[in-house]
Formats: structure tokens, C-alpha cells, sequence
């Protein structure tokens, strides 16, 4: 079978989605490629005041810092946001800048595994205090978005577009698009990708990765008349065939077959829409139980974006990621007791120390006293329990 084959050629994947015993139940969503977001900046205003791209944590504070009070859009006003995202959680990449992490995979506030192979969550860790610390002063300095948990996905467009925006955390391919958008409008804009600034510990990481394993996906239910015919229907979305349609459409409406490489019609990658959105029309790039192709997504990733993609590639930036844990009966009645509201609590205080409610650095034993009561070392048992069973030798 073609999902035999791809276990075989994607080891540790099958693992990944087995249940306690073994078996496993569904067939995910199985995302292509390495990278993610990266780091961009406002190359136009570094060099409107002769800055250089910042190389480590400080650089990268004087530069905010710059961007906020020496006008690097030229208009006379101090309306300059340094530091934005339209998702309010990569404001948290920040922390990485101070040896932290944000998260395990790329689900926001995942657990992640220690270089000893223990489970942790980030929000308990003494580098998370100090990091969270940085964030907040940053934010009281007007480095950081002072919407950055209520102004949404529209930030990037607005702040862009109104040459407000500085610097950011954000997915490689649609965010280099600006560049070819905005260059008619805004004189010399150049929105690009840099190297993560290295760390106050002097480490230069890029955590966010493509997770090769999502939880969309195929299963069949008890109700099911027909189990063989479904299998065989999930299984063609492995071949060759069946993969060419999840990613590309309808050979010969939406791509051609040019040399063995299916290739996008030039309408396709012309059209002023991102080419998520014609695909979605003709039914691909749906969040099923398919193995995604990137040369979907290479083909109109701008020049900008495949320089830092492959500037990237010269260095060993990516950490491995958290896939998560399949709990028995008994672990899975511990964590459902009492990790949502350990979660809730975390970001409740994450949210408010950002905000200046609080200090982070004075709240720290009372923080972790709290998280103790509420079971944070029963969760991390059960986690490390399943992980250790699933992924063990």
C-alpha cells in the first residue's frame, strides 16, 4: 500500500500517531518542508539610519529602539510600531532571545522535550521568567505593538501597508510577498528575512518548524458500512495520482505536467490572490489525510523568501519538535483534571505581566507555588510516562 511505503520512508511518523496500544486510528495531514516563519525586518529603515541588520539580542534591542525614536519612515512622527504580529503569540518568539521557548512544535504553548529527553512545559521554566521580563519591559518602551493582543490578523496588511511596521516573526513565503505588493506605494520598501539574532547565551535558534504531522486527517467511524472501500479511497491519496491532486488541483486546469514536475499555470500564480485560495476551490491543499508536496508552495515563494530559506540552510537553526503524546485511560483522566486550567492560569499571568499588571521577576516562587497546587508535576509525570512509552527504546 502507498501509506506503507510512505511509514517506511518517514520513520518515527507511525510512532507518532499510534495510540497507547500501538495501533493507530486515523491518517493525518502530513505537512512538507522544513521552515516556517523566520525573522523579517525593515531592511529600507535600517539603512535610512545606517543600521546594520542586528547580529545577537542587544543588537536587535538597539535596533527596535532605534526604529521607535529616530523616525525611520520619515514622516516626522513617532508612529513607528518596532515589533508587530498578526498572531499575539509570536511575540513570544522573542523569548528565544533569551535561551527560552515559546513552545514545542507549531501549536502555540506546547510542551517541549529537554536535551535530557524529559517533557517540560516552557511557561515553568526559570528562562521563561527571565525572558517574559525583557518582553514586558519592551513593551512598556513601546518596542512591541501596543495592540499586539487585540489587533488581529489584519496587523501585518495595516502596519505594512501604512509603512508603520518594523519587524516582525512570520511565515516565510506569504510575508516576503509584500515586497511586490507594497513597492509601488511605499519608495524602496524591503520587507526581508535575517538570520535569528544569536541569544543572550550566545545561541542562535529558529523554533518554529514545520510539524510534520497535524491532527486533521481521515478516520472511519464505527458506523461505517464500508471499512475496505475507505481505506482504499485514503490510500489513494498517496500515490502519485491522488497526492498531485490533494496538492496541485486538476492537471491541465490549474497545473501541467512539464519535465516529471507539476508546474502551475501562470493564471494560477499571476492572480491576485495567494494560491492557497484558488486551490481550495478545486478541493486541494485541504487539511486531510494527505502527504502535502512543497513544491506546491516553492513555486510562488518570492526570490526574497528563497534567499533566506536558503541563507538559513547554511546554519543548523532548527529544533526538533514535540509530537506529542498518546495517553492510556488513567494518564489522560490526569491531564484532563488539571491541565485546561493550568493552561488558562498561565496565560492569564503571561498576558498580564506583558501588560505591566505585575512583575514577572517578584511574582516568580508565588507563580510556580501556584502552579504546584494546581498539579503541574502530576502533568508532567503522566506526559513523560506516554512519552517515554511511545517514543522509548
Amino acid at each position: 500500500m502507498a501509506k506503507a511505503r510512505f511509514w517506511e520512508e518517514h520513520p518515527g511518523l507511525k510512532e507518532a500517531i499510534s495510540a497507547y496500544d500501538g495501533n493507530y486510528y486515523y491518517i493525518p495531514y502530513l505537512p512538507d518542508g522544513k521552515y516556517g516563519g523566520a525573522w523579517y525586518i525593515r531592511q529600507d529603515w535600517l539603512d535610512a539610519l545606517g543600521l546594520e541588520q542586528p547580529q545577537n539580542v542587544d543588537e536587535y534591542y538597539a535596533v527596535l529602539k532605534a526604529f521607535r525614536e529616530q523616525d525611520p519612515n520619515g514622516n516626522g512622527l513617532k508612529d513607528e510600531i518596532p515589533y508587530f504580529a498578526r498572531q499575539w503569540e509570536e511575540v513570544l518568539r522573542l523569548l528565544n532571545l533569551w535561551d527560552a521557548r515559546s513552545s514545542g512544535s507549531d501549536t502555540y504553548h506546547d510542551f517541549y522535550v529537554t536535551d535530557d529527553g524529559k517533557v517540560v512545559h516552557p511557561y515553568a521554566q526559570e528562562a521563561y521568567r527571565d525572558g517574559l521580563a525583557n518582553i514586558a519591559q519592551g513593551y512598556a518602551e513601546g518596542l512591541i505593538d501596543p495592540e499586539i493582543f487585540t489587533r488581529g490578523s489584519s496587523s501585518r496588511d495595516y502596519l505594512l501597508s501604512e509603512n508603520l511596521g518594523g519587524a516582525t516573526h512570520d511565515w516565510f513565503a506569504s510575508t516576503s510577498g509584500y515586497n511586490a505588493a507594497l513597492v509601488d506605494k511605499i519608495s524602496g520598501f524591503n520587507f526581508i528575512p535575517f538570520l535569528p539574532p544569536a541569544s543572550a547565551g550566545a545561541v542562535r535558534m529558529e523554533e518554529h518548524r514545520r510539524i510534520p504531522i497535524k491532527p486533521d486527517g481521515w478516520a472511519i467511524s464505527y458506523t461505517n458500512n464500508n471499512p475496505v472501500e475507505t481505506i482504499k479511497y485514503s490510500d489513494f491519496w498517496f500515490t502519485p495520482e491522488g497526492s498531485n491532486l490533494a496538492n496541485f488541483g486538476v492537471e491541465g486546469k490549474t497545473w501541467d505536467m512539464v519535465n516529471g514536475e507539476p508546474i502551475y499555470k501562470a493564471e494560477v500564480l499571476t492572480s491576485d490572490q495567494a494560491v492557497n485560495s484558488p486551490m481550495y476551490l478545486e478541493g486541494a491543499q485541504i487539511y486531510r489525510g494527505y502527504p502535502q508536496d512543497y513544491r506546491y508552495e516553492w513555486q510562488w515563494t518570492s526570490e526574497a523568501a528563497r534567499q533566506g530559506i536558503e541563507l538559513h540552510d547554511q546554519h543548523d537553526l532548527l529544533l526538533d519538535q514535540f509530537l506529542g503524546v498518546a495517553f492510556n485511560r488513567d494518564e489522560q483522566s490526569v491531564y484532563d483534571k488539571y491541565w485546561p486550567s493550568i493552561r488558562t492560569y498561565m496565560l492569564e499571568r503571561q498576558q498580564a505581566w506583558v501588560l505591566g499588571s505585575g512583575d514577572i521577576q517578584a511574582d516568580w516562587d508565588a507563580y510556580v507555588a501556584t502552579l504546584d497546587k494546581m498539579g503541574y508535576a502530576q502533568v508532567i509525570e503522566v506526559m513523560n510516562s506516554a512519552y517515554q512509552r511511545q517514543y522509548g527504546d
